[in-house]
């Protein structure tokens, strides 16, 4: 019996790919050649244009004195939370043979704040889902 993947594996240590041909390796030294020539040009202006960028960029920091506006202060104006929504569902049966009934309860909670200087104001709406089992006792 023969093992598949040897064979996959032999097959392939023994291809060998062809040398390419002569007009291949041609192109390819003047493509090669060529590119070696832009290369230089291309590496001037790089380095040029990255010099007048760095040189624009610290003037506009040193001299140009940009002032940071003042990070908001936020007060907390108002706190809500609805009235929760509770539904109950049919009992079930547990693993060990007692009951529990299901009890899904529903509210949302809103915080409000307000900067008075810059008259804006953040809201933080938060929905709330929570689904617990309640044990019954049964006599």
């Amino acid at each position: 019996m023969t093992d598949p993947d040897h064979d996959i594996a032999e097959a392939l240590a023994s291809l060998r790919p062809r040398p390419p041909g002569t007009a291949v390796t041609a192109r390819l030294a003047r493509e090669l050649d060529a590119s070696a020539n832009r290369r230089g040009v291309i590496i001037a202006w790089s380095a040029g244009l990255s010099a007048l960028a760095a040189a624009f960029g610290a003037a506009f920091v040193f001299l140009g004195g940009a002032v940071e506006p003042e990070a908001p202060a936020y007060q907390l104006v108002r706190v809500e939370q609805s009235r929760p929504d509770v539904q109950f569902f049919r009992p079930v049966q547990m693993e060990d043979g007692s009951f529990a009934r299901p009890v899904r309860v529903r509210w949302q909670d809103t915080t409000r704040w307000e900067d008075a200087r810059s008259n804006t104001r953040l809201i933080n709406y938060r929905p709330n889902d929570q689904l617990t089992l309640l044990p019954l006792e049964t006599n």
